[in-house]
């Protein structure tokens, strides 16, 4: 009968694959904060000129924003 790995505690090495050497880039707040207000305010904007179609716009709107966002982020370069 054979064994597995999880049966003799053994644990894989684990690599360190992180670049130290430079550091990441941050965020200004200024950048942040004027995004977070442009979004507030469209979503406002449409609401108030189309009322419940704006906010439906705006969440369908929303939805493919987030959905190309995943697609960027898991594309792998």
């Amino acid at each position: 009968m054979t064994t597995t790995t999880a049966e003799h505690g053994v644990t894989p090495p684990v690599v360190d694959t992180q670049d130290h050497a430079h550091d990441t880039a941050h965020v200004n707040p200024r950048i942040a904060y004027l995004i977070a207000f442009v979004t507030v305010a469209l979503a406002v904007g449409l609401i108030a000129t189309m009322g419940l179609g704006g906010l439906i716009l705006w969440g369908v709107g929303a939805t493919w924003i987030m959905l190309a966002l995943l697609v960027l982020m898991t594309a792998g370069g």
